[in-house]
């Protein structure tokens, strides 16, 4: 390699690093991103590779669903993301066939001595058994649990679609984490607005061998607004 090429090959890399830098202020679905959201579908994680990428400040993390169920690789996870500086964030997948005491003590005991960056996340897709109010006092009730556990409202997640049609809006006051797989923004009922946008579920992180979210903040948002 000649030096002309050599040197630029740093320049591009170099202005690659920067649009990473400034990230969290960015808003397109063509990136750059701000941070992921891992669970056991991604399977073993190499953190130390996730660690390079400056454009991952943050992830959340599913520890647990229901009930009982505990994600295999929560644990590691976390400690691997926090191996690498990366701030952390869990999120439990909520279900209409489980009490909601019993889901809020599953996800109590699957954190309980993982240390928590940001504030936890519900994770609400399916209506399941529940009509749309019994849906809305639901996730209303953990939601609340957590609240007076973290002293913070928790993230809701959902897709816009579902967001729009059975949650809105009753959590429009809650920190919003809206996937919409699209190069346009996601747009909320009743003046929703959202805190995180997941624009994509294919994208590719060195260190992670499957497809993973990438998401990014709202113009007038960031870590600050999320972290505990």
């Amino acid at each position: 390699m000649n030096k002309s090429v050599h040197i630029l090959l740093l320049v591009a890399l170099a202005l690659v690093i920067a649009a990473c830098n400034n990230a969290p202020h960015k808003n397109k679905a063509s990136g750059p991103y701000s941070g992921i959201d891992v669970s056991r579908h991604q399977k073993e994680i190499d953190w130390t590779k996730v660690g390079c990428d400056s454009c991952v400040t943050f992830v959340y993390i599913k520890a647990t669903e229901g009930a009982t169920i505990v994600d295999p690789h929560y644990a590691a996870n976390v400690a691997g993301a926090h191996s690498e500086g990366i701030m952390v964030g869990s999120y439990h997948f909520f279900s209409s066939t489980s009490p909601v005491k019993a889901q809020f003590d599953n996800f109590m005991r699957a954190t309980r001595g993982h240390k928590q960056d940001l504030i936890p996340m519900i994770d609400v897709e399916k209506q399941g058994k529940f009509s749309r109010s019994q849906l809305i006092d639901s996730v209303a009730k953990l939601a609340l649990m957590m609240e007076q556990q973290f002293k913070r409202k928790p993230m809701i997640y959902s897709t816009m679609d579902f967001y729009n049609s059975y949650l809105a809006p009753q959590f429009n006051a809650y920190p919003l984490y809206i996937g919409r797989y699209s190069t346009a923004k996601p747009q909320l009922k009743w003046g929703g607005k959202y805190t995180i946008w997941q624009y994509t579920e294919h994208g590719i992180i060195t260190g992670i061998n499957k497809h993973v979210d990438l998401c990014t903040f709202n113009d007038d948002k960031s870590l600050e607004d999320i972290s505990l």
